[in-house]
């Protein structure tokens, strides 16, 4: 294997994909920390219910992580686990269709990170001059673009000064600052999740070029340094959250960023071996 040697007694081959899977382990818990990040917004954003045509716009974090992990699950089968002679037939009919399947979720949600764009942009400037005489009349008020509370006598103190902005539709109020903070953060979920869509296109033609053993030395460095552009917009969207955003938007963020660093790193292993025309190797790039 690409991997040789130890680290502190260990394979290094081990360690490699001990780190790899426990990243992925990670993404998991990030699954269910979305999930109900989402079902508690949706309660103040769909007050008249969540219906099959707007699901994918109320948990477009959770139905975006998920896809993108059963995605990431199908990118590691193909550039590590499976061998070449192995891409053929009924198995990668398989993997495309569930491929596919994430594809058509992944955009879905891309859908409901612009609808929720389209939300915060529909916050209103008001003349409301203290939060608390909005009592009656702005049922909730947004503590960031994903945490919204019921506004109360006991809670109208904590929504911020005036100016305030008013979503009239949903009856939610926003301070200036939080809702500055919102678009600037509605507008990177959707710039980061074009992003990533862009990613995974660039990736999936490596894979396919590399299973018809297409994949030039010349191209693979092309979209290498396309991948690199556009790995290095996520990071900077990863900045924003951690300046902006909460800790999970940003924790989330960086360990998908690591994660696709391993599929890359399969991906550099597995065109390396052809590129020597090495034997084939089992569990090392697709081999």
């Amino acid at each position: 294997m690409a991997f040789s040697g130890t680290m502190l007694g260990v394979k290094t081959s081990t360690l490699y994909q001990a780190l790899k899977y426990s990243i992925y382990l990670l993404i998991i818990y990030n699954v269910v920390q979305f999930t109900l990040e989402d079902y508690m917004a949706s309660a103040h954003r769909f007050r008249d219910g969540i219906t099959l045509s707007n699901f994918t716009d109320a948990f477009a974090q959770a139905v975006d992580t998920i896809a993108w992990l059963v995605l990431l699950l199908m990118l590691e089968l193909e550039t590590w686990i499976i061998e070449d002679d192995k891409h053929k037939g009924p198995l990668r009919w398989t993997i495309n269709s569930v491929a596919a399947i994430c594809y058509f979720f992944i955009v879905n949600a891309f859908i409901g990170y612009m609808g929720k764009l389209e939300f915060v942009l529909e916050f209103k400037p008001d003349d409301i001059a203290v939060a608390c005489s909005a009592i009656g009349t702005q049922l909730s008020y947004m503590v960031e673009i994903d945490t919204y509370l019921a506004l109360t006598a006991e809670s109208c103190s904590q929504v911020g000064a005036a100016p305030y902005f008013v979503n009239q539709a949903n009856s939610i109020i926003a301070s200036q600052q939080i809702y500055n903070e919102a678009v600037l953060l509605g507008y990177t979920e959707v710039i980061n999740a074009g992003t990533w869509l862009m990613i995974v296109l660039v990736l999936w033609i490596d894979v396919y070029l590399q299973i018809r053993g297409e994949l030039t030395a010349k191209l693979y460095r092309i979209n290498a340094w396309i991948k690199a552009v556009l790995y290095t917009i996520l990071v900077v969207a990863a900045i924003i959250w951690g300046f902006y955003g909460n800790f999970l938007d940003f924790w989330d963020a960086f360990i998908w960023i690591v994660a696709f660093v391993f599929i890359e790193m399969n991906l550099l292993q597995w065109h390396g071996e052809t590129e020597a025309g090495g034997p084939p190797e089992i569990g090392a790039g697709s081999s």
